[in-house]
């Protein structure tokens, strides 16, 4: 009776064990299932989405389709060049159709008729024939919905912001350069398509002078590709250097968010990378990161004023300002408005508000605005007729390097955009820059 027991005994436990090893088996099978393709850094997801990126693993994407083409439904046309897109590049039409095959069922109830939410239609296609669908991409509430075979099913917002993206650019090109793309790789970024190409002359980025936009761009985002052991420095002055834009798949770091969208930039001399960085664009320019993912004061270890500092060297305009105060300084960019002196007016702006503001409303395709508009002018320096000083308070001191004062105005416009004419009063944020440029306006505002 009792080696009756003992058998029964054991065989329950035999079956216990068989039955945790199968779910332990299972288990691991589905958390490699739902892993795969995921990015290496995990740190750069600032909305980390279901779907493998569209280049980490072509094989896993199949279809039977041979194009695409999607429309945009909904009225907010904003920067993009088009309403419809079509394309026949199969990794592009395997990543969709494969995307939307694989979309969960939706517990989603809401009404998706809202102005939030952008509207599309993609039509997969071959000889014999295909299937449409919907997309539905809720931008203030970070979700996406695709609707087909009747019902409503979830998808990655990382699928959305690939599908808008396709409309603002003219000349895609889905194949990528294989040295860029495995640069990028390395550091858990994917390369989903190129936006542009362009040549480019660097300018002296290790001593810097009076502000020009392409020579204080490429000099910030230079400290970016040191993170990763590169330094365009070494080719200042160099002419014909090869840039390419690039679409990166994942989102900004979290720390940029709600900032998601973001290019990867790869500056080549000879065909040999000499620089890369990651930049959002439009429409500031320190939306940007290193390949690691840090901030340029993380990489830097230094404020950006800190490390102008180090690097600036004033002209002989600015050398004058440099000695005036703030008050003065004031005074001057007025004046200077009034004669239609761009340039002392620029000088009297900080070098961190004129690089900031060079990105601002800009298409994706270009690295940075040629130049920016002045403080005051109303969208351009043209568009302003007169700028008359009226009176200068004091109503801020935080520190030493930093005062706020209230400014009465006299603006007049040739056409009136977003400031109108008469007298106004704004709060002018001023800030001591460096020894050698002295105090600078920060900004404008109410």
């Amino acid at each position: 009776m009792k080696n009756v027991l003992n058998y029964k005994k054991n065989a329950f436990w035999v079956s216990v064990m068989a039955i945790v090893i199968v779910a332990v088996v299972s288990l691991s099978l589905i958390v490699s299932k739902q892993t795969e393709g995921m990015p290496a850094n995990p740190s750069n997801q600032g909305n980390v989405s279901s779907f493998a990126p569209l280049r980490t693993s072509e094989a896993a994407y199949t279809t039977e389709y041979d194009s695409v083409k999607i429309s945009y439904l909904s009225e907010n046309k904003g920067f993009n060049s088009s309403n419809t897109f079509e394309a026949t590049d199969s990794q592009a039409v395997a990543y969709i159709d494969s995307t939307i095959r694989t979309s969960m069922p939706s517990k989603q109830k809401d009404d998706l008729e809202n102005n939030r939410t952008d509207q599309y239609t993609i039509k997969l296609s071959n000889e014999i024939g295909g299937y449409s669908c919907g997309l539905y991409y809720d931008t203030l509430y970070d979700k996406a919905y695709i609707i087909k075979d009747g019902g409503l099913f979830d998808i990655g917002t990382d699928f959305a912001r690939y599908i808008d993206s396709l409309f603002e650019y003219t000349n895609i090109t889905f194949s990528v350069d294989k040295s860029d793309e495995a640069l990028f790789k390395e550091y858990g970024w994917t390369l989903d398509y190129q936006i542009s190409e362009m040549k480019n002359k660097l300018n002296n980025i290790s001593t810097l002078s009076a502000f020009n936009p392409n020579t204080y761009y490429f000099a910030y985002n230079n400290e970016l590709s040191k993170d990763i052991g590169l330094d365009m420095s070494t080719y200042s002055n160099a002419a014909d250097l090869d840039v390419k834009i690039y679409r990166i798949h994942e989102s900004m770091p979290q720390e940029f968010y709600p900032i998601q969208n973001c290019r990867g930039i790869v500056v080549k001399s000879g065909g040999k990378i000499i620089g890369a960085f990651i930049s959002a664009g439009r429409h500031n320019t320190f939306n940007a990161c290193s390949l690691k993912g840090g901030s340029f004061d993380e990489v830097t270890g230094k404020t950006f004023n800190d490390w102008l500092a180090d690097k600036v060297k004033a002209d002989t305009n600015e050398e004058r300002l440099s000695r005036l105060e703030p008050e003065q300084i004031i005074e001057e960019y007025f004046t200077a408005l009034n004669k239609k002196d761009a340039e002392t007016a620029e000088c009297c702006i900080s070098k961190k508000t004129l690089l900031g503001e060079l990105t601002t409303n800009m298409r994706n395709e270009k690295l940075h605005n040629d130049a920016i508009d002045l403080l005051l002018t109303d969208q351009n320096f043209n568009n302003l007729k007169s700028a008359k000083l009226l009176k200068i308070e004091l109503l801020d001191e935080p520190n030493k390097n930093t005062k706020k004062f209230r400014v009465t105005v006299d603006l007049r416009y040739n056409k009136e955009v977003s400031v109108s004419n008469g007298k106004q009063y704004w709060d002018c944020s001023m800030v001591y820059e460096s020894f050698q440029t002295g105090w600078k306006i920060e900004g404008f505002g109410h």
